[in-house]
């Protein structure tokens, strides 16, 4: 996307799994949602990594739930994390709420 939208991924997310997926790779691979009222689940299923295939796919959810608890849920990792190449797109798993100030003012520090 364009800045502002790489600026929000980079500072406001709720990631189980932030990495360079590609949904369209396989007919098999779905990213679905379901809210009940209560839960709001989204889960990618057999997703696999842009230009990686060959690692396999991935499958988790995050669960988002009315009381403000957040469960993240891994069911397939065929590799560690901490492999998966970030020179494509950001590698993350947690939460976020920041923001970036690109032309700080004279006046603010």
């Amino acid at each position: 996307g364009d800045v502002i939208h790489r600026m929000l991924t980079a500072t406001q997310y709720v990631a189980p799994l932030m990495a360079n997926f590609n949904p369209s790779y396989s007919r098999n691979s779905t990213v679905q949602y379901m809210d009940n009222g209560t839960v709001f689940v989204v889960q990618w299923d057999k997703v696999y990594l842009q230009g990686k295939e060959d690692m396999g796919s991935f499958t988790f959810q995050a669960a988002l739930h009315s009381t403000g608890r957040i469960v993240f849920g891994y069911k397939e990792i065929p590799v560690p994390v901490l492999q998966i190449s970030a020179t494509q797109h950001p590698v993350k798993a947690g939460l976020s709420d920041a923001f970036m100030i690109l032309n700080p003012s004279p006046d603010v520090p």
